[in-house]
């Protein structure tokens, strides 16, 4: 197996992009509203911290302790993940059915009225 040398502006660079990966995740996952798009933010700051772990297990040399963590964050992850698309389903087909039974109130209240 060849070693990959890398200068030490381009690690700084990588370490740069992975902070502001996570940076983009954090604002997305603060300031937006839909819920959607807040799961994005935690998929993006969720990543980056991956790809953080994998570049420093390998600057230190110890990339099996890395990889296992990071095995073991992606597993957390897509169960995380699945329970809170699960969730978000879930209060959407309620909010609809909240607003269904309002508009057959409101309809009922009509026809009693005329």
């Amino acid at each position: 197996m060849t070693e990959l040398m890398l200068s030490d502006w381009m690690i700084t660079f990588i370490h740069v992009c992975i902070l502001i990966v996570f940076v983009f995740g954090l604002l997305c996952f603060l300031l937006r509203k839909r819920y959607i798009r807040q799961l994005v933010g935690l998929k993006l700051m969720l990543q980056s911290v991956s790809l953080g772990l994998i570049l420093t297990g390998w600057e230190k040399g110890d990339l099996l302790l890395s990889q296992s963590m990071v095995i073991s964050a992606l597993v957390i992850e897509a169960v995380v993940i699945s329970l809170a698309l699960t969730m978000i389903i879930r209060m959407a087909r309620h909010a609809q059915n909240e607003q269904d039974t309002l508009q057959n109130v409101s309809a009922n209240e009509i026809r009693t009225d005329d």
